[in-house]
């Protein structure tokens, strides 16, 4: 007579230590398995990191006078310039450009002159003149239209400074098709920076400016 309750005691306390042990596992093995699915999928996939389209087909780029197409290869192909490219020599797409290059002394003195370098509009405080500052020399730009300015050219004389004109080349991106327009052929403008900083600390480079087709 005692022994059906105690089967029935054992089967109860089999019944408990079943459930103890496979509970957890039902609770818990999904959770940790779609965890780890979502973190090989954060692993895969980077949504936060935008991705960058090229836009910029070619570059505009300044040197001093007297430099020589050869010489703004060879600039060239001491840089990565991550694409095939095609040199424009001496354009005048954007007009002739002119410079004068001043040393730190001289500077400090053009400072003291009243509106040299606003001779257009001499009430508006901010310059007229881009200028580039590489090593211990500025260099004042003067678009080909404020050379015939007697009040800049009274400064410029003053000062001994000679105007230059300068050698502006096109660099065109491309693989030679001549399909230029293609945006297959041009680069992102993280290159662009890249590249324009790389070929800006050559002494003989003014300035460089990415030309963007979009």
């Amino acid at each position: 007579m005692m022994r059906k309750p105690i089967c029935t005691i054992l089967f109860i306390a089999a019944l408990i230590v079943f459930l103890i042990l496979v509970i957890p596992l039902l609770l818990f093995t999904p959770t940790h398995v779609e965890s780890k699915i979502s973190t090989n999928e954060e692993t895969l996939v980077d949504t936060k990191t935008p991705i960058q389209k090229p836009q910029v087909c070619g570059l505009f780029i300044e040197f001093q006078e007297g430099v020589t197409e050869p010489q703004v290869k060879a600039i060239l192909e001491s840089c990565n310039m991550t694409r095939n490219w095609i040199i424009k020599y001496n354009v005048d797409y954007m007009g002739n450009i002119y410079y004068a290059k001043v040393d730190e002394g001289k500077r400090e003195e053009l400072n003291k002159e009243k509106n040299w370098n606003d001779p257009v509009y001499p009430e508006i405080p901010e310059p007229r003149l881009s200028e580039i500052k590489k090593g211990n020399y500025h260099y004042i730009i003067v678009p080909e239209e404020d050379l015939g300015n007697e009040g800049l050219l009274k400064v410029m004389k003053k000062y001994n400074l000679q105007v230059k004109k300068s050698v502006v080349c096109y660099i065109l991106f491309g693989d030679g098709s001549g399909n230029y327009s293609d945006p297959k052929n041009w680069i992102t403008w993280t290159d662009a920076a890249r590249i324009k900083n790389d070929i800006e600390t050559n002494e003989k480079v003014l300035i460089v400016s990415p030309d963007d087709l979009e």
